[in-house]
């Protein structure tokens, strides 16, 4: 399957980018995921689903305590992979509140050190990165940034390149 533009683009600065990050945004979450498996069946590139990797990490750890083995549970997920470059789909989970996690930070955080490619499981607005709606307990928001490449696959949105 061909990439669209928009991705191989991306990626091709990446070395350019202070975040090797790319984010992947939009309502249809089955056709990020589609997207994301294309791209990781592309080139050397290991797909995770994060939802999944970390929750069984997570599962051996007391609830009360996850918190504050989230960030050496993804340390030990990308460390046990070789690939240049890692895909994260389904991060939803460090969306959840007992987490204590700064999503966004995390992912920028991993980027510096390894590209990434994530899934948004969320929308774009008038230039802001939106997870759930007003009043969700999860609800969160960012400005977009220009250190990292957002891909809108509902607007063809790009930001950042």
């Amino acid at each position: 399957m061909h990439l669209p533009d928009e991705v191989t683009n991306a990626l091709m600065i990446f070395s350019h980018k202070f975040y090797q990050l790319l984010l992947i945004a939009g309502d249809d979450s089955h056709k990020k995921s589609l997207l994301l498996k294309q791209i990781a069946e592309s080139g050397n590139y290991a797909y995770v689903n994060l939802n999944l990797a970390l929750s069984e990490r997570l599962m051996m750890i007391p609830s009360h305590e996850r918190s504050l083995f989230v960030n050496q549970c993804i340390d030990e997920i990308i460390n046990g992979i070789s690939a240049e470059t890692v895909i994260f789909d389904h991060i939803e989970i460090l969306f959840e509140k007992p987490l204590n996690t700064d999503p966004m930070a995390l992912l920028k955080n991993i980027s510096r050190h390894r590209k990434l490619i994530s899934d948004w499981p969320g929308i774009i607005k008038d230039d802001i990165l939106i997870y759930a709606k007003p009043g969700h307990p999860e609800y969160i928001k960012y400005p977009i940034e220009v250190d990292y490449t957002i891909i809108d696959i509902d607007q063809n949105y790009k930001a950042s390149f």
